[in-house]
């Protein structure tokens, strides 16, 4: 006795056929897109420019203020303007905290765009030309994802745009690597907010605070240090 074919219906082959036709057409999309944005924003990048232009952006007052500099902030910081400015803007426009809060928003977000276009984009490309040579640091980083990132957003020095790239391109998961970098960017956003607020704290203070962020990443180090080489053993 033949068993009756289930047939899918045509609204659910629709779907895969337009499923198929978009997917080529993605990374092309998001590649155009990211161009437009850098050309838009690349004048913007120096440091007097970036902040002059997010300073008239929130002196327009009102809901406006805000939506704009946090637009705009998260563009500039995901194509590589450093963090600090938009915190200082941020400070001296809204106040300490509330310019620390919305500072860290725009700094998450153009981390999370950051993160998904390099894993939209690059993933594939990179893990077949350079597997082999990425695998056992990929596994360790993986292994420990929040304390890895979280030691590299501490570092006194690095860059911000690069980090979120090779995240992207990693098998870093997103949530334990956003959330470990919204923890690192909490220390440098209160700062450069004080200071934007004009009640920066003293020298001292701030020198206490660099090194004690220095001294926690190179405890968390030696601890990744420690965990690759017992996977490479």
């Amino acid at each position: 006795m033949n068993r009756p074919q289930h047939r899918r219906p045509p609204h659910h082959r629709n779907q895969g056929t337009a499923s198929a036709t978009l997917k080529p057409a993605l990374k092309p999309a998001l590649m155009a897109g990211a161009m437009v944005s850098l050309a838009l924003c690349l004048p913007l990048l120096g440091g007097g420019h970036a902040q002059s232009t997010l300073v008239d952006l929130v002196s327009q007052g009102g809901l406006r203020g805000p939506v704009l500099y946090l637009a705009v902030a998260t563009l500039l910081t995901a194509i590589g303007l450093p963090r600090q400015i938009p915190a200082f803007v941020a400070g001296y426009a809204f106040g300490t905290w509330s310019g620390t809060a919305i500072a860290l928003l725009s700094q998450m977000l153009a981390c999370g765009l950051d993160f998904m276009w390099a894993r939209a984009l690059g993933r594939e490309f990179v893990t077949r030309k350079f597997g082999t040579m990425l695998r056992r640091i990929d596994k360790t980083l993986a292994a420990q994802p929040f304390i890895a990132t979280l030691t590299f957003r501490l570092m006194p020095v690095g860059s911000n745009i690069l980090l979120n790239f090779a995240a992207g391109l990693s098998s870093v998961r997103a949530f334990p690597f956003l959330a470990a970098s919204l923890v690192g960017f909490i220390p440098q956003t209160v700062i450069f907010a004080l200071i934007g607020r004009g009640s920066a704290p003293s020298h001292a203070n701030i020198l206490a605070m660099g090194l004690a962020t220095f001294a926690l990443s190179a405890v968390l180090g030696a601890f990744l240090l420690r965990k690759h080489r017992q996977i490479s053993a």
